[in-house]
């Protein structure tokens, strides 16, 4: 038990300021495709590599999304569909408890399990919390500024760190969180967790995020340097199976 305490206060240090996500633009469309039919499922669940999924045509289904996908899930409003929609790619999910909270860090998003649950619970029964950066400094971009179709993207690689957990015990956890020590393996760790993602079916989604916090966003240079270096790129989203 002491070993675990001594390294909770390592675990938050990595997570909290490591970034987790990269960034993307205001319009809802994707920067690929403008647009893709969408045709719902009876079991709420979006198909596959769909190019676009634009929030203005699917705002009537947040009430049925939300009664299938957001049972112990605490989300601010104004990104509940966005949100809803990519956790609709992660079954193992419906149970688990997840907060978004918004505050000020340097980055996007940020992501890990609760440290009571990590510590002290099963890890199928662990709980996550998702940050959502609300600072307004300059060279960062806020989810706000996130096209809709790229803002899915963004969170399903949060919820593929969460699935990655969930298969973990505490020690591998803590494997994953040495990663964050060495820029060579986080990078490892985060391509695969982008592939990941992208197995779920949102490989344009992926790409639109890759695709924006590179090569159109107002992120800082370093930003866009560590994007590069850290996650796939658009090219090697499109490359994926």
């Amino acid at each position: 038990m002491f070993f675990k305490i001594i390294i909770l206060f390592l675990f938050q240090f990595f997570f909290f300021f490591s970034f987790s996500s990269a960034q993307t633009s205001t319009k809802n469309k994707s920067f690929f495709l403008e647009n893709s039919s969408f045709s719902h499922s009876d079991n709420s669940t979006f198909p596959l590599n769909l190019h676009c999924i634009d929030s203005s045509q699917h705002d009537s289904i947040i009430d049925s999304l939300e009664i299938r996908y957001g049972k112990n899930k605490e989300i601010p409003e104004k990104y509940k569909l966005a949100i809803l929609i990519a956790l609709s790619y992660y079954s193992e999910l419906i149970e688990t408890p997840i907060t978004f909270k918004e505050c000020a860090i340097k980055t996007t998003l940020n992501a890990r399990p609760t440290i009571s649950s990590l510590c002290f619970k099963n890890k199928s029964k662990r709980s996550y919390v998702v940050r959502i950066n609300n600072s307004q400094k300059e060279g960062m971009i806020t989810i706000d500024e996130v096209p809709f179709n790229a803002s899915i993207g963004i969170f399903a690689h949060e919820f593929s760190h969460f699935v990655d957990y969930q298969n973990r015990t505490f020690r591998g956890v803590l494997q994953r969180l040495w990663a964050y020590t060495s820029k060579k393996r986080k990078a490892m760790y985060e391509k695969e967790i982008d592939s990941m993602t992208v197995a779920r079916g949102l490989k344009w989604q992926m790409y639109d995020w890759s695709y924006y916090a590179i090569f159109q966003s107002d992120a800082s240079e370093s930003y866009k340097l560590f994007k590069k270096n850290t996650y796939l790129k658009p090219k090697e989203i499109l490359e994926q199976n």
